[in-house]
């Protein structure tokens, strides 16, 4: 799950609201049962409360009073008109409200479904969970931080040759491990993370050196335990044999497994979070 509803929200015309708007059902009695004529004028007058700049006054009269207008308007808003991420989010869960104040039978059980369906689609960074009360929530999950932790990382090196060099190096030792799964390419594919982690501390600091000798010149850590857990992260780097060194055999605990590959890579990478002040921490967080 990486994507964000920003960058989706272009397809939600299609994949969403159309659908929705399209909805039948049937109730208890037999009785059709459609979606509101009034669905979008509905939909549009909460939006407006999400976007950056709120709709003008003639323009959420005309929509307030003119279903067909109401639709037009609403099925060409643009991501970026709302305020941001999160204002995304929190209307996709306000209208589950309207929706539901509607009473029409299955009529918020299909939103709910299509929603679902849409995050699957198009791999978004959100699960999206129900309270015992029937709202929704839309969780944001680690994995959408991460990705835009990586992107901002590259973004870094689009202008150091060096730094793009070690990320490069990395990615090439990580993919060679995914295909033999042989330790001499697991051992590598760490090598090469802390390399670059390295490599981007020397960069903030102006200096070179070890790792664990730059992550001390670093200034902005929250306690001094973080500091000391990179450290200890290079001084496993330097110590397990074969990895930056020939290392200490008897300090081994157990062989290297392909978790480690994994869960090391990771950890050095993130680490690189703390490792340069020109990182857009917002954009990492993606909301």
């Amino acid at each position: 799950m990486t994507g964000s509803f920003r960058k989706a929200w272009a397809y939600t015309p299609a994949d969403l609201w159309e659908p929705l708007a399209a909805y039948t059902g049937k109730a208890l009695s037999g009785i059709d049962v459609a979606a509101p004529d009034d669905l979008f004028s509905d939909l549009f007058a909460v939006a407006d409360d999400y976007f950056g700049v709120s709709a003008p006054e003639p323009v959420f009269e005309e929509c307030r009073n003119d279903p067909a207008a109401a639709r037009t308007r609403f099925l060409a808003i643009k991501g970026t008109d709302f305020a941001s991420e999160s204002d995304i989010v929190f209307f996709l869960e306000a209208a589950r409200d309207v929706i539901a104040d509607y009473e029409v039978p299955g009529f918020e059980d299909c939103y709910k479904r299509i929603l679902r369906g849409f995050l699957h689609k198009y791999n978004l960074r959100y699960r999206l969970d129900e309270s015992p009360g029937g709202e929704i929530v839309l969780r944001f999950l680690l994995p959408g931080s991460f990705t835009n932790l990586y992107a901002e990382l590259q973004r870094l090196n689009a202008g150091n040759p060096h730094l793009a060099s070690l990320l490069s190096d990395f990615e090439h030792s990580f993919n060679q491990f995914s295909r033999t799964q042989a330790d001499v390419d697991l051992r590598n594919c760490v090598t090469t993370a802390s390399k670059y982690a390295e490599g981007l501390a020397g960069l903030t600091c102006g200096a070179t050196g070890s790792l664990g000798d730059l992550c001390k010149q670093v200034k902005d850590w929250p306690h001094a335990a973080i500091r000391e857990s990179l450290g200890r992260l290079y001084g496993f780097c330097s110590d397990y044999p074969n990895i930056r060194h020939a290392g200490n055999p008897k300090g081994v605990l157990r062989p290297l497994a392909v978790r480690d590959a994994t869960a090391l890579s990771i950890l050095l990478l993130s680490f690189s979070g703390y490792l340069s002040p020109q990182l857009d921490e917002h954009t990492v967080l993606g909301v």
